[in-house]
């Protein structure tokens, strides 16, 4: 094959792909997952970027009273969205975003395949692959998880740049490298670091038959690392000073999220579209529950949901790789090859979480057997055990491999490989065994189809064919994934339900008060709401993944009782609540049908349509409230958000007090106070109603984004609460 002509193949084929989603995807209108909050978002920091000519550090709209350090932390994607909304609007620049991202993965990997496996039908066959890949659509038009979609094209390339510079040794190589890992930090740091740690395994791997130059490699390693630290300084630095005031609040702790997001069985990987799974979930929801046993057993089958279809890998590909392992003829880089095998077993290992492959699958294998759903699974246990028996025979020729391949197993079916990882101090905050699988296993596939070029097609009858080889087995990969497309040609969302939308938010313009919104809603889209009407929005869901510590306490205790939460409500500033009735988690939610009923026994009707009520807070706190006194908090301030409602309740603040506990606060300190709380303090605080001191001649302009200009008369001395962050 001539030199190139594999990559003008992979760019044409990439290009028709990437342009067919958009004819699709672009036109519709905005869906209800992470798109539109990252649109939300960009939106901010744009016209913060355009009014004030800086990056701004503080947002005074999408997240309301919060610092932008951790996103701009993960703020790569904020660069092509920009460049692209100069010509579209913001919808559109965040899909174009994430198709480029797409295209740019499809081309990174070829580079990446034709470094390792020095043949360019391999190289376009491993790109086709990886392109191609439903979690390619899924973070594009699916969850839309931004960072996700705009870090894959990292990967093949952080295995470019690493393998180049372990090879070469020159500053050049590794400086490449070192940029790619900062970039691709910068994209998303969480992806990275998973795949950092298998980039590090594969430099010892790399190393180990090349022992005598390890200094050598040593000293290039070391360059690498002072490198990145030296050019992600800038990035790493303001993730490490925000994470110390921010917090985890949903999940913790953290055991049912680990618990949820990790395999249950091998299922998903083979689950084409969840057709399997989908019928056995609504088998198990039809089911007669009548012991704990069948209980647990029903909820392990319905749990399968969480496994499917994300995380399928693929027949076609699997069936590519399995007669890649059995029939080659050669090994154009036994190392790489058997490398990449161990590498894909082991993002499957630690992605079933505290229990191991075979627990995992026995659990799922016994509650699918109680619901009488076996014949799926047991085909494909069958064909697993088939390929088994193909392997001793083929390969397993030696004492020493039959042993080796033994113990590998082994260790694969029975080692509880997160739980391992979760004890040491980083690993154990991952929510998430998934990610070990996820854009790791992606690449693991590619790769490995690839070696069916240069392993399997090398005799002299199939030389000839390779071509027609390769493209039928993009046809059949591109068949395989078709149900995954769903996304970009649905977006789930009616047309009118954005309409009203719109229209909703538009309805709160003419208000010019420094007053802001809260929504009940479970989908992302009204996010929005920021640029369409004019109103910041007290809270986001994003806080509950990662919120500002006093922020996210309150909320926490916001939905304790309907006292608390309309002290919530008061104490942010939430004249306007936008409840979104046609929200189907809503529809599925406990008690969200009683919170629609009680806000209508207690606000007056702002606005409403098929899909949204506005309601009106007219007892929500003005932007700037003063107080003649106020009461002393000392002590952890996650335990203080049930006092803090209760006191704004009645019209009292609470602050912090720099003494870590009440008995280490002064008297001069605590007597300036009406009342001294600490973390065992009652949550009802025994005080009367507070009225709070009348301003006049309020005067505010939002000067930039984290410089505001208040002028106000008061009679007497107070203390003036901004609502602007808790």
């Amino acid at each position: 094959m001539k030199s190139r002509l594999g990559l003008w193949i992979t760019l044409a084929v990439a290009f028709a792909y990437v342009a067919y989603l958009g004819a699709h995807w672009l036109p519709l209108g905005m869906s209800e997952h992470e798109l539109s909050a990252s649109a939300s978002r960009v939106w901010d920091i744009k016209q913060q970027i355009t009014q004030h000519h800086a990056l701004p550090w503080w947002t005074p709209w999408f997240m309301s009273g919060s610092s932008y350090g951790l996103n701009h932390a993960r703020g790569f994607y904020l660069i092509p969205w920009i460049l692209f909304s100069t010509f579209t609007d913001l919808m559109i620049a965040g899909k174009l975003t994430a198709l480029t991202a797409i295209l740019a993965s499809a081309i990174a990997m070829y580079f990446c395949a034709r470094h390792f496996m020095k043949n360019e039908w391999a190289a376009v066959l491993a790109a086709l692959a990886f392109m191609l890949h439903p979690e390619q659509i899924i973070r594009a038009a699916g969850p839309e998880h931004i960072t996700i979609i705009l870090f894959f094209p990292f990967i093949p390339l952080l295995w470019l740049t690493l393998s180049r510079a372990l090879e070469a040794n020159t500053f050049r190589d590794t400086f490449l490298c070192a940029l790619m890992a900062v970039l691709a930090w910068w994209t998303d740091n969480k992806q990275a670091f998973i795949n950092f740690l298998f980039l590090f395994s594969y430099a010892l791997y790399w190393l180990w038959p090349r022992r005598k130059q390890w200094q050598l490699t040593a000293r290039t390693c070391g360059l690498l690392v002072a490198l990145g630290l030296a050019l992600g300084a800038w990035v790493l630095a303001p993730g490490f000073v925000e994470s110390g005031d921010v917090k985890l609040f949903v999940g913790d702790p953290l055991a049912a999220w680990q618990k949820t997001y990790s395999f249950k069985s091998l299922l998903g990987l083979v689950d084409r579209n969840g057709t399997f799974t989908s019928a056995a979930y609504a088998h198990a929801r039809a089911s007669t529950i009548r012991s704990q046993a069948e209980l647990d057993q029903a909820q392990r089958v319905v749990s399968l949901g969480a496994d499917s279809p994300e995380k399928y890998m693929g027949i076609v590909l699997l069936m590519v790789i399995g007669a890649t392992v059995l029939w080659n003829k050669r090994r154009i880089d036994r190392r790489a090859f058997w490398f990449f095998v161990a590498a894909l077993l082991a993002s499957v290992l630690f992605s079933t979480g505290f229990s191991s492959v075979w627990t995992a699958s026995w659990l799922t294998w016994d509650a699918l057997s109680a619901q009488q759903m076996t014949g799926t699974p047991l085909m494909w246990l069958l064909a697993v055990v088939a390929f088994l028996v193909f392997f001793y025979r083929q390969k397993l020729t030696t004492m020493r491999k039959a042993v080796t391949a033994g113990v590998i197993f082994a260790v694969f079916l029975f080692l509880p490989g997160f739980e391992m990882l979760a004890g040491l101090p980083y690993f154990k905050d991952i929510r998430s065994p998934f990610v070990f699988y996820d854009s790791p296993a992606m690449f693991w596939g590619a790769m490995l189809i690839g070696f069916f070029v240069t392993d399997v097609l090398v005799a002299e009858k199939w030389r000839a064919h390779i071509p027609k080889i390769v493209a039928g087995l993009g046809v059949l990969m591109l068949l395989d994934y078709w149900p995954y497309q769903k996304p970009v040609k649905d977006n789930g969302v009616p047309s009118h339900t954005l309409e009203n939308l719109q229209a909703t938010y538009r309805s709160l313009q003419p208000d010019k008060d420094w007053v802001k919104t809260w929504t009940f809603t479970g989908r992302y889209f009204h996010l929005l709401g920021p640029m369409w009407g004019g109103k910041p929005q007290v809270y986001e869901a994003f806080y509950d993944w990662m919120a500002p510590i006093g922020l996210g306490a309150l909320k926490q205790q916001a939905f304790g009782s309907w006292e608390n939460h309309r002290a919530f409500l008061n104490l942010l500033s939430a004249r306007y609540v936008v409840f979104d009735k046609t929200d189907p988690s809503n529809a599925q939610q406990k008690g969200s049908q009683q919170f629609l009923d009680a806000y209508r026994q207690t606000y007056p009707v702002f606005s409403e349509n098929e899909d949204f009520v506005v309601f009106r807070n007219d007892a929500a706190r003005p932007y700037i409230t003063a107080y003649g006194r106020a009461c002393l908090y000392a002590g952890d301030v996650r335990k203080s958000a049930a006092i803090a409602l209760a006191l704004s309740a009645k019209n009292w603040p609470l602050v912090q007090a720099r003494e870590p506990s009440v008995s280490e606060v002064p008297n001069a300190i605590a007597q300036k106070y009406e009342k001294t709380y600490g973390e065992d303090s009652s949550p009802f605080p025994p005080l009367n109603e507070a009225v709070p001191v009348p301003l006049t001649d309020v005067q505010l302009t939002r000067e930039t984004s984290q410089t505001i200009r208040i002028h106000l008369t008061t009679p007497s001395s107070c203390l003036a609460v901004i609502a602007e962050s808790y």
